[in-house]
């Protein structure tokens, strides 16, 4: 579906002259940078869940989370909790 899209004249030098390194059109990298930005936002990142794990193995930091965990699911509005 064809769209039109405004962007300020620096950021589409920058976007042109990276496409043109990686040697794909405008239009494509422009493409993957949205699903790449759209991916990032619905998903938690990996080092957080590594970080939480981690701290869930020490006893006295085991209630902290389970109450922090709570409280992220319980304000969350666009997508669920990841299971741990």
């Amino acid at each position: 579906m064809a769209t039109t899209v405004h962007l300020p004249p620096e950021l589409l030098d920058i976007v042109d002259h990276r496409a043109g390194e990686l040697g794909m059109s405008r239009n494509r990298f422009i493409i993957l940078a949205l699903e790449k930005a759209i991916e990032e936002q619905m998903n938690w990142s990996p080092s957080f869940l590594e970080t939480l794990a981690a701290a869930a193995k020490d006893s006295g930091s085991h209630q902290a989370i389970e109450q922090m965990i709570d409280a992220i699911a319980t304000n969350r509005t666009r997508k669920s909790h990841p299971s741990l």
